[in-house]
């Protein structure tokens, strides 16, 4: 028997495999379909979800229905951290962004497995640390920073979270993710492709050119990036 678990979620993989085999039974395996919403905005919030693959968006919603992505969260952590904090409830929503698998828990379970402590709660309070450091740049990245820097920093977040250069988007989805009009998408992409940094076509996105995309983007992305580093590789 090996000592970690085998779990395409970097939380999961990374508990003792005693742990882990304590949460085992308490997980169960789900599709994570595009376009759909796991929690609604201040919807009673029955479950958690480790992902395993795909993509998580944090949407905050304002009363005109307006969106604007908050967060976004992929194999490296969990939905529904409110849940732990004490909450039964959030105002945001958490729609599916790109398509995959997730291992479900009760929301129960999970508090009760966090007030156990041990590596699963040294972890989550990691994990919590990182997202707030990502909500919150986010936060000073839509005010301070142009459409192409803002769309530059999502489309690096998202492709470490898919782990792949292609992935389905369309700009009625990025509009709603960046909180603009899809005009000013349209034009912010057009950009970054004439730069030959990424192409799209019929709903799909292509990052041609990796290391320049970061180099374009503005600092938020690295910051983001050098927390989940710094405490989910720990």
């Amino acid at each position: 028997m090996t000592n970690e678990p085998n779990s395409d979620n970097r939380i999961l993989a990374a508990l003792p495999r005693d742990e882990f085999e304590r949460f085992e039974t308490k997980l169960k395996p789900v599709r994570l379909e595009l376009g759909e919403t796991l929690y609604l905005p201040e919807q009673k919030m029955e479950h958690v979800y480790f992902v395993t693959r795909g993509v998580v968006s944090l949407l905050a919603t304002l009363e005109n229905g307006a969106t604007v992505e908050a967060g976004v969260i992929g194999s490296e952590g969990m939905v529904g951290v409110a849940v732990i904090l004490g909450a039964d409830s959030t105002p945001n929503q958490a729609l599916i962004q790109g398509e995959g698998e997730a291992l479900r828990m009760q929301s129960n379970d999970a508090r009760t497995e966090f007030r156990h402590g041990g590596k699963f709660r040294e972890l989550i309070l990691r994990y919590t640390h990182t997202l707030f450091t990502q909500v919150a740049q986010t936060a000073a990245c839509n005010r301070l920073h142009t459409i192409e820097q803002r769309l530059a920093r999502w489309l690096l977040l998202t492709q470490d979270r898919v782990n792949s250069p292609e992935f389905v988007l369309t700009q009625d989805f990025l509009s709603r993710m960046l909180g603009v009009r899809r005009a000013g998408v349209s034009v912010a992409a057009t950009t970054l492709k004439q730069a030959g940094l990424i192409d799209y076509r019929r709903g799909t996105m292509m990052v041609l050119d990796r290391q320049s995309l970061e180099n374009y983007a503005c600092e938020c992305y690295g910051i983001v990036r050098g927390e989940y580093d710094r405490y989910l590789t720990a």
